[in-house]
């Protein structure tokens, strides 16, 4: 009987030792893929994250303005930010930072997504452009922001068309577009 008894003693601390050693290697996969989120996060990941969560965020851009609304789309490069003011097309180039407009606790940018679909902001002004809207731009070089009526949108080029005729932008020099809201 003694025999049995080693037997079932060295069988369950081989069990013990095994179950420890399971729940060890599974704390080291999730240590290791939390690792890999945060090193393969993107900006427009963590945005794509915070859109599908509902969240309103605060974006401050490199021409020095906060926009505050909730992200509507996240296009291969930018956003669409829908707020009182109206809808505003941001380059993701143009976004120097941003943030949850409700503290929430500290988390680890878990962004390491790309968006799903490959409509870029190109593509989103280009239907909104046969609308004519208001609209007003964010360029670089430009200390105030320039403003007219969207007429159309090229490949490189955005067309304004203001009371003093029509302006040409450089998409590329574009870092935010912001259709105003009527009313």
């Amino acid at each position: 009987m003694g025999r049995v008894s080693d037997f079932d003693a060295d069988l369950v601390r081989l069990l013990a030792e095994a179950r420890a050693s399971e729940a060890a290697r599974k704390r080291s996969r999730e240590r290791n893929l939390r690792a890999a989120a945060l090193t393969d996060a993107s900006l427009a990941g963590v945005l794509l994250d915070l859109a599908e969560h509902g969240a309103r965020v605060t974006v401050r851009t490199v021409f020095g303005r906060a926009l505050s609304g909730n992200v509507t789309v996240v296009a291969q490069d930018g956003i669409v930010l829908d707020s009182t003011m109206g809808r505003s097309y941001v380059r993701l180039d143009g976004i120097a930072w941003f943030r949850g407009a409700t503290p929430r606790p500290l988390t680890e940018p878990a962004g390491d997504r790309h968006p799903p679909r490959a409509v870029t902001l190109a593509a989103l002004l280009a239907d909104l452009a046969p609308e004519h809207p208001r609209v007003a731009a964010a360029v670089t070089g430009e200390r105030v922001l320039l403003s007219g009526e969207l007429r159309a949108v090229g490949a490189d080029v955005i067309t304004i068309a203001a009371t003093d005729g029509p302006m040409h932008l450089a998409a590329r020099h574009v870092s935010e577009l912001t259709v105003l809201a009527s009313g």
